[in-house]
Order: structure tokens, then sequence, then C-alpha cells
């Protein structure tokens, strides 16, 4: 007997500058990357995103779309990330997907076991469970450290996401 294929999760980081995001089976990681923004005029940023994140939705057609907790800021640009969630939130509405939002210090703690964690300690635990990402821990720039930490936390989100669904057996 076979067993079905688990749930795709699309898994993102927001962001303005750099958007990351993650596609998972279940636990096991299928795609991800960054989308980087932060090349195009400010004004354009978040209809880049919209415009990517409702692209990935239809490429990978997930089940649920899980993205890391923003909120609403009175400084307009700032405001605009959280524009990104509910943009990822409206997309989930029509194609009738799951939606989650997670808090990153809930996520470092599922992830890490310290809600405190860095987000190198992040990197490193993620690798740790997918190695082909280990590539993308060691950097020659400081600024491709934290682009790649980006794709690193859509996937810890990915994977808290999974472990909420399908929490270890309690049975000894």
């Amino acid at each position: 007997m076979t067993t079905p294929n688990p749930p795709t999760i699309l898994a993102l980081d927001p962001g303005l500058r750099e958007l990351g995001f993650a596609v998972l089976q279940g636990n096991r990681f299928i795609t991800g990357g960054v989308i980087p923004l932060r090349l195009l005029p400010r004004a354009d940023r978040l209809p880049e995103a919209r415009s990517r994140i409702a692209a990935l939705v239809s490429l990978h057609q997930p089940r649920t779309i899980v993205v890391e907790k923003t909120y609403r800021h009175p400084v307009p640009w700032l405001d605009e990330l959280h524009e990104i969630t509910l943009c990822a939130r409206r997309l989930a509405r029509k194609h009738r997907l799951h939606f989650a939002t997670y808090a990153p210090q809930a996520v470092r703690q599922g992830v890490v076991g310290n809600g405190k964690a860095r987000k190198h300690e992040v990197a490193v635990a993620v690798s740790l469970r997918i190695r082909q990402l280990r590539v993308h821990l060691t950097q020659d720039r400081r600024w491709k450290e934290s682009y790649w930490y980006n794709l690193f936390d859509a996937v810890a989100l990915g994977l808290h996401h999974h472990a909420q669904d399908n929490p270890p057996s309690r049975s000894r």
C-alpha cells in the first residue's frame, strides 16, 4: 500500500528587500529561494511581491500558505510589509487554501528549541534537516549571508507548520 503524498506548503518570509520562499511537501524540501526586490524602485516592490507570490501559488498549487507574522504599522513603507501577508491571505482565500501565520519566536522555538535564536542558528538547524541547503551557510560576503537567511527563515516556517499539523507520536 502506498502512502499518499503529504500536502504541499508554500512558506513565505516577507520582506520588501528580499522575499524568501520555500515549497515543502510535508517536511521534504521541494524548492525555495529568495526574490530580490531591493533593486526595484520602492513603489514597484509591493506589486512585484504580489505578482511573484501569485505565480508561486499557480506553479506549485500548495494546500497551505504559511507566512511569518507581520503587523499593521503607521509608517507607510513598514505597513507595506504587512500588505505582503494580506496578499498571501487573499490568495489563500481565493484558491480555498489553508493559511497560517507564526511569530518568529514560535518558529525559532519549534525549529531550534530557542525562541531567541539568531538567524545563523536557524540556518544551521534547517541545514541539518535539509542537507542540500548547507551550501548557503558559508558565504564570502556578509550581504550574501543576510540574503540567504530569508530562504532559511521560509524553510523554518514550513517545517514549523508541518510539525504543528503532524505532532510527533506521544506513545513510547
